[in-house]
């Protein structure tokens, strides 16, 4: 190597584990490569076992593929990633740290401090973290010059700008198909259908070992085995392959719908290699529209698709560059409550819905979207849980969850609490979760009822919500014919909602939460 190319040293960040993306040298000549497994990050939060194991194990297969093609590496396990890289610099005397721009607020702010001060040993040059070499497809800037000049951020504005501008599903200036969203058509419950087996990548050594080395740490939360996610870009494509071929012809038929036992069902839970760089969001994307010309998936299921990464991915993302810092203390409902100890020990709650969602991430780390919406976030919003407390409790259970992408999905989308794009609350009553799932079939309450100890704690805190914030939304186009539903429901009746909204509200927090240690910032 030579000494012009040891002056450089490429920092790959846990996200960044993509051989295409400009933070990582085409050529071992290009210079070295440095990973750095923070401790603090890592016990920044009671992060899942499964997700953090996932992360160390896809860094280290990722640095034994570079150097099988011949690439010096070096992995460091350090404090924090700024005195990572420092030991990095230390050990090649790099001039320069190549890195993309991080894609979280506080692990950016305290890379750039570090550098400010001089405690890197060499100057950081961060690269565009969108456009082409980026981990998104825009950059920032032309995310803030999409939203300049806009009151609201609407996600359907954007995803056809985005449509337009890739040229993914259109018929000259117009969608695909004569409608930009095929979501009403995505909304079935399967009835005798079964989704196929999802597919699990037994753990390597090498991944066995960061298992190990996990549970020996005794931090985190959550079930570390069995452990089936994949942690190389071979794996993620063989999951990307196999859910073209497998789950996306019905994916769009049941997108909606929640099944007991089946935290899958037809999604395809690319996220988490889509998150750490193992995945690119394009050649999802690609793949899915050739099943589309192929005929083998319908376009409901192919747009439904498509929509969540090139709309949904790349629009939450663009909320928190424009919203932060402040989109973390963001509260405009002014929501207090603590979060139920359900949601950390599924055993603490006798609703069946809750129950299934608590369970399934403790042991996998994963929902779908719309539990994580319409049970999650939804009795999050009902019960009025201190937005950060949820917040932190998405970002530490999720395996795919990372601050960028999960802090606009619960403040902005889940519990209305920054104003910045949902037009309104994602508030549902038990009826939601009847119609979408088979939950209430077999749940000790009775999804039917509004009043009394065996209603569904669903119905009274929804219309407890709606009555508790009626100054803020009986003028709401779509939320104010409501409130005749309400008043007709009479004094008595708003009486025992309200009972039974207070005694469904003092269940769920009867249980204080356990006493984990946050820090949004750690790294």
């Amino acid at each position: 190597m030579s000494e012009q190319a040891r002056r450089s040293l490429h920092l790959i960040l846990p996200w960044d584990l993509d051989r295409g993306l400009a933070c990582c040298p085409r050529r071992p000549a290009d210079g070295p490569v440095l990973l750095v497994e923070s401790v603090a990050r890592s016990r920044a939060m009671p992060f899942h076992r499964q997700k953090l194991a996932l992360i160390v194990a896809a860094q280290r297969h990722f640095a034994d593929e570079l150097r099988a093609d011949g690439f010096e590496v070096l992995q460091i396990r350090a404090p924090t990633y700024a005195l990572g890289v420092a030991e990095g610099v230390r050990r090649t005397g790099a001039a320069e740290v190549i890195a993309l721009e991080p894609p979280e607020h506080g692990i950016e702010q305290s890379l750039r401090a570090a550098a400010a001060a001089g405690l890197l040993g060499a100057p950081l040059r961060l690269l565009p973290d969108g456009g082409p070499g980026g981990r998104f497809l825009l950059s920032r800037d032309e995310a803030r010059a999409w939203a300049a000049g806009r009151a609201n951020l609407r996600m359907d504005l954007f995803y056809r700008f985005m449509r337009r501008r890739l040229d993914i599903l259109m018929d000259g200036d117009q969608p695909l198909g004569g409608k930009w969203s095929f979501d009403e058509d995505n909304r079935k419950v399967p009835k005798g259908e079964r989704p196929p087996p999802a597919p699990r990548y037994p753990p390597d050594a090498l991944t066995a070992a960061a298992l190990d080395e996990v549970e020996g740490w005794g931090i985190g939360w959550g079930a570390a085995r069995p452990f089936g996610w994949p942690v190389s870009r071979a794996q993620a494509l063989d999951a990307l392959a196999r859910f073209i071929d497998e789950r996306l012809p019905l994916f769009g038929d049941y997108e909606d719908a929640m099944v007991e036992g089946e935290p899958l069902l037809w999604h395809a839970a690319l996220s988490p290699a889509l998150n750490l760089g193992l995945l690119r969001p394009l050649e999802c994307v690609e793949a899915a529209v050739a099943a589309l010309r192929a005929g083998t998936a319908p376009l409901n299921a192919v747009e439904g698709f498509v929509r969540q990464i090139i709309g949904w991915r790349e629009f939450i993302r663009a909320v928190y560059l424009l919203r932060m810092p402040a989109l973390r203390g963001a509260n405009q409902l002014e929501a207090e409550a603590p979060l139920p100890a359900a949601y950390w020990d599924p055993t603490q709650t006798d609703m069946a819905c809750l129950g299934a969602a608590t369970r399934a991430v403790h042991d996998t780390g994963y929902t779908h979207h719309i539990v994580r919406l319409m049970v999650l976030g939804n009795l999050g919003l009902l019960l009025g849980v201190r937005p950060i407390e949820l917040s932190r409790w998405f970002f530490s259970a999720f395996v795919d969850a990372y601050e960028w992408v999960e802090l606009p999905n619960v403040h902005g989308m889940a519990l209305f609490a920054d104003p910045s794009f949902a037009s309104k609350p994602y508030a549902a009553s038990g009826a939601y979760i009847h119609r979408m799932s088979n939950h209430c079939a077999g749940c000790r309450y009775d999804v039917k009822r509004r009043t009394g100890p065996d209603a569904c704690p669903f119905n009274p805190l929804y219309w407890d919500f709606m009555a508790r914030h009626r100054a803020r939304f009986a003028r709401h186009p779509r939320l104010g014919a409501l409130y005749g539903t309400y008043d007709r429901f009479g004094d008595e009746e708003r009486a025992a909602i309200r009972a039974a909204a207070d005694a469904a509200r003092a269940r769920l927090l009867a249980a204080p939460a356990p006493a984990w240690s946050f820090d949004d910032d750690a790294g």
